[in-house]
């Protein structure tokens, strides 16, 4: 018998019949539009093409250069060491204190973000990630240094979250995952491209300067935030037993009287599906520009939302398996980032290769190219992939269907281990140890991409608590990692480390193929308790 309720995740993406009464996407007819826009014109998903770009533009850039400013420092490290007494380690220790704050601090910034809204939320979070960058360069001691670190993480954090959450609140899920690409592309080429530019200020105008242009740039970047970012929490009441597959058209063998009680369960069914167009007595107030720019009242007064509820209900949804697995996913990946940023400089800066501080931040150009390979293959191409399969299940689309790029990552990953790891081991010469790199780049933004956009998929009513669940999963494993990346080196050598590392890949990797198996049934198995957490914290306008 079939589940009363629908299976979170589940959807008809494609209309191949055009029998569904939902909106449709202008440019392929048979598409329809997930989630399903009100009509209401200040509804982010019925925002123009030019209004969302301005917004994801304000979005983009603002996690590009918070992802600067918390990685522009590493390639200074030992000139900071130097001038402050702090050792490497504990300026290491205090990089992975951050990004455990940077996954813990959402608990924090996320739920502010669905209580008073996005803007407050980003505008904060860059203006006190300039004030972090200031005090950072008058640091003494490592207890300062370590504070200044989980500061700096709290404020950050909106990047871990918030920046994925507001891409579902003004994309549908047909070209989520493009616009998760181009989210991951900021992101790491922003954590690539820093210490490229740090390493060259630091050595011309010295390691303060690194913090006083980011500061700068920060500042300004929170006017541009206050004056161009658009609020994108939209209260949209949601109706989770409305049908949202098609029925079927051939009634020709059916009789009159069978006729007239079809007839009779369209029409009811007519009534119980929201309508699209706005009824005659129904108005709305367009916000001006003034009022876009409020900082207050931007939760909708029918939207209910409880503060301590809501970071309850992240450490509820570890019960389920979909973001149990999401988060070991895009765990595995910070882990692995964390592990080749920990030896890089030792690897390259050692015999037989001596490369300068210079020389070092420019090998950064590969991870650069690998990320950029990465994301297409988890952004636009995972789209065409997902709406190319849901054409072939009679327009039905199922979240693990961008599972099947795993393909390219458990390829990439061992190869740039066995390169970087094994390669320079032995002395290859440093090119191979440079596209080492760059493959293990590729697998980066594919991890993170789509991990994330799966959870988002499977448990869109929860977006924002799930994404928070995962992220605590992934910068846990990511600090674990990051304490135990230079003992591990050191105890283990670099061969044997990444011989692991390449093995531990493939096998989170593998997963992926174990999920497409069974992540159907695993989200069948939560529909009753995930519906029930949608309903009583009333969750179902997301």
């Amino acid at each position: 018998m079939e589940d009363p309720l629908p299976i979170p995740g589940t959807v008809q993406q494609v209309d191949l019949d055009h029998t569904l009464r939902l909106k449709h996407n202008e440019e392929h007819q048979d598409i329809v539009l997930i989630p399903r826009p009100s009509s209401h014109p200040d509804d982010p998903l019925n925002w123009s093409r030019n209004r969302k770009f301005l917004n994801s533009a304000c979005q983009m850039t603002w996690c590009f250069f918070t992802a600067a400013l918390i990685s522009g420092l590493s390639s200074a490290y030992l000139l900071i060491s130097e001038d402050t007494g702090i050792s490497v380690a504990d300026l290491s220790t205090g990089n992975g204190l951050m990004y455990l704050f940077m996954g813990w601090g959402t608990l924090l910034t996320q739920n502010l973000a669905q209580d008073f809204g996005r803007r407050p939320v980003l505008l904060v979070g860059i203006l006190g990630a300039a004030l972090m960058q200031i005090w950072s360069a008058y640091i003494k001691s490592v207890g300062e240094w370590y504070a200044n670190r989980i500061l700096l993480g709290i404020f950050v954090s909106p990047q871990e979250a918030l920046i994925e959450l507001c891409i579902a609140d003004i994309h549908f899920a047909h070209d989520r995952g493009f616009h998760m690409g181009i989210y991951n592309w900021t992101l790491w080429c922003g954590a690539f491209l820093s210490p490229i530019a740090g390493g060259f200020v630091a050595e011309s105008l010295g390691w303060r300067w690194i913090q006083y242009i980011l500061a700068i740039i920060c500042l300004c970047l929170t006017v541009a935030t206050f004056f161009g970012f658009e609020e994108t929490m939209f209260f949209r009441q949601v109706n989770i037993q409305e049908p949202i597959f098609s029925t079927p058209k051939d009634t020709a063998a059916l009789d009159s009287s069978r006729d007239s009680d079809e007839n009779a369960s369209s029409e009811s069914k007519e009534t119980a599906i929201p309508s699209v167009v706005p009824v005659a007595a129904e108005t709305y107030e367009i916000k001006t520009y003034a009022q876009k720019l409020k900082l207050w009242g931007l939760r909708h007064p029918s939207q209910p939302f409880n503060f301590f509820r809501s970071v309850l209900l992240s450490f509820r949804l570890f019960c389920f398996p979909t973001t149990i697995f999401s988060g070991l996913l895009v765990g595995s990946i910070l882990a692995w980032y964390n592990v080749l940023g920990g030896s890089l400089a030792e690897v390259l800066g050692g015999a037989p290769y001596n490369f300068t501080t210079e020389q070092i931040g420019l090998t950064y150009f590969a991870s650069v190219i690998g990320v950029s390979i990465g994301c297409y293959f988890s952004g636009w191409l995972s789209d065409i992939l997902a709406i190319k399969m849901a054409r072939r299940r009679n327009g039905i689309k199922e979240p693990e269907d961008r599972l099947w790029m795993f393909l390219i990552p458990i390829v990439a990953h061992p190869l740039g281990c066995i390169l970087y790891g094994v390669g320079a081991s032995h002395h290859i010469p440093w090119i191979g140890v440079v596209i080492g790199v760059a493959f293990i780049c590729i697998t980066l933004p594919m991890g993170s991409g789509l991990a994330i956009t799966y959870i988002i998929d499977s448990q869109k009513e929860l977006a924002g608590e799930s994404i928070v669940t995962v992220i605590l999963i992934r910068n846990t494993i990511g600090f674990a990692f990051a304490y135990a990346v230079n003992p591990m080196i050191s105890n283990m050598g670099l061969q044997n480390t990444f011989i692991l590392i390449a093995v531990l890949g493939m096998v989170f990797w593998s997963g992926c193929l174990l999920w497409i198996k069974i992540g159907k049934s695993a989200r069948r198995s939560i529909a009753k308790s995930y519906w029930n957490l949608v309903e009583s914290h009333g969750l179902a306008a997301h």
